[in-house]
This record gives structure tokens, sequence and C-alpha cells, in this order.
């Protein structure tokens, strides 16, 4: 089961994932959180509380890394545990991913943030 949270930066969007992503259902929750962000720049997938991934949670990873290069956006994955990443490569391309450390998702709000500021 996979549990959500969304929070904003400015153009960024964080979505926090907890649990699993196994089955269809957990697939879909994520392509509709993701997918509802596509007025952001850039979206960081935070997946440091997710334990496994299933066929269909690997296939949707593939889909929204596809539909965020069609629109223009940034998709960003944060500090997989090491059994996620070696799927999440394995299943595609690591060049496809782009997999981002904690220095660079605090640099990537505090622009957010200050870019924020700038337009009010």
């Amino acid at each position: 089961m996979l549990n959500m949270k969304m929070d904003n930066v400015g153009e960024v969007a964080i979505v926090e994932c907890e649990g699993s992503i196994m089955g269809g259902e957990d697939a879909l929750q994520l392509r509709n959180a993701v997918t509802g962000q596509k007025a952001n720049r850039a979206i960081v997938i935070d997946l440091s509380k997710v334990s496994v991934t299933g066929n269909e949670g690997l296939s949707m990873v593939l889909f929204l890394q596809t539909w965020a290069r069609h629109q223009g956006v940034q998709l960003k994955f944060f500090n997989p545990c090491p059994s996620v990443r070696r799927d999440l490569e394995h299943a595609l391309s690591p060049y496809e991913l782009e997999f981002v450390s904690l220095a660079e998702v605090v640099a990537l709000l505090i622009d957010a943030a200050h870019c924020q500021r700038l337009a009010a």
C-alpha cells in the first residue's frame, strides 16, 4: 500500500511516498499525484520510505519520466533505498532517471522559494 503527502514550494512539488508501489492502485495513485503537478517546473519524488516496487510501479515510473519530458517538467527521484534504486535502474536506463541528493533538493527548494518571493 502506498501513502503520499504533497508539498509545494514555488514551482517545485515534493511527492513524499511511503510504503510500496506494487499494484495497479498504487501506480495509479502515484500517476495522479505527479501528473496533477504539471504546472510546476520540477517534481521531486521522495522514495526514502518506499520499501518495494513491483512491475506495475516500475512501469509507472517509466510512464512518468516520459510524461515529464513531454511536459517540460524536471522529474527527480530522492533517496530510494538500495533495492528500490537497483530495481529502478534495472528497469530503466539510469541515464533516464535523475537521482538527487539532499543538498540538491535543498538547493532546488531555496531557488524556488527565492523565485516565488521575487514574483510576489
